[in-house]
């Protein structure tokens, strides 16, 4: 693991890396929970999971979200659009991003998922224990 980067997936060192750059095979445990704590990263790497392409802008990907979270138990609070598309702005895009699954930009609004199949695999385990699969 000679060029490996060092540090956490969190460190500024790994801003940038795509998954085949730091020669990683999973993403670390800490990292997989907190991206399943919130309803809306759950959304988003579900959105990304089940369908063609690992791209969109941002303002697509938050009305994408909102429908999942107008029809979900799990969704706390307003679920329109331009309010999803704040908290993901603000909150949980940067989040995915600094952990290395996604990369986003915040001038362009250009989302693109490099996904990991721990976290899709537990997101589905998530969506399927609460026997619901539109969080």
């Amino acid at each position: 693991m000679g060029n490996q980067a060092r540090g956490s997936p969190k460190s500024e060192q790994w801003q940038g890396m795509t998954p085949d750059n730091r020669d990683l095979s999973a993403t670390a445990i800490d990292d997989v929970f907190q991206v399943l704590s919130d309803w809306r990263r759950r959304a988003v790497c579900l959105h990304f999971a089940t369908r063609d392409g690992n791209g969109t802008d941002v303002e697509t990907l938050a009305a994408a979200v909102a429908e999942r979270g107008s029809r979900a138990s799990a969704a706390d609070g307003d679920v329109s659009p331009s309010t999803v598309q704040t908290q993901l702005e603000t909150e949980h895009l940067p989040t995915l991003h600094r952990i290395g699954l996604l990369d986003y930009d915040e001038r362009s609004g250009a989302v693109r998922y490099w996904g990991s199949p721990t976290v899709e695999k537990w997101a589905e385990h998530a969506a399927a224990v609460t026997r619901r699969d539109e969080f």
